[in-house]
């Protein structure tokens, strides 16, 4: 599993903080309590939501080319925890959607690509998730 960078921590050293995490090919903001991570902590790549809604991409009996046009991923915040974008379910029974390099549970009507549109991004786990600080 590819672990997660720290980046930013706003406010440092309080209990609940904003938490800038970089994967190998983006970046994101998540909220985070209880939280006493820090810049350079490294994580496992699991995020979590509040509140999300998760639709196919496309239905099984478009044309290929079709399918293959919306089969790219991407994410853009919208609010200071919320995002939407487009991800590749990579497990659909945990609900497990992978987009630009972060794994986030979400939920998954499906298999392929999702469009989702996240409320709250968080980081539930980083307790037993944390790896090693530098």
């Amino acid at each position: 599993m590819n672990k997660l960078t720290v980046v930013l921590v706003d406010p440092p050293n309080d209990e609940a903080a904003s938490v800038t995490l970089r994967s190998k090919t983006g970046e994101v903001t998540a909220f985070c309590h209880p939280c006493d991570l820090k810049a350079g902590d490294l994580i496992g790549n699991r995020l979590a939501v509040l509140d999300a809604e998760v639709l196919a991409a496309f239905l099984s009996d478009w044309p290929e080319d079709e399918k293959e046009a919306v089969s790219t991923e991407w994410i853009e915040r919208t609010e200071h925890y919320s995002y939407r974008g487009r991800g590749r379910v990579i497990d659909q029974a945990e609900g497990l959607v992978e987009v630009q390099g972060f794994i986030v549970e979400m939920g998954a009507p499906c298999n392929g690509y999702v469009d989702f549109h996240i409320r709250r991004l968080d980081i539930t786990t980083w307790e037993t998730a944390k790896l090693e600080s530098s």
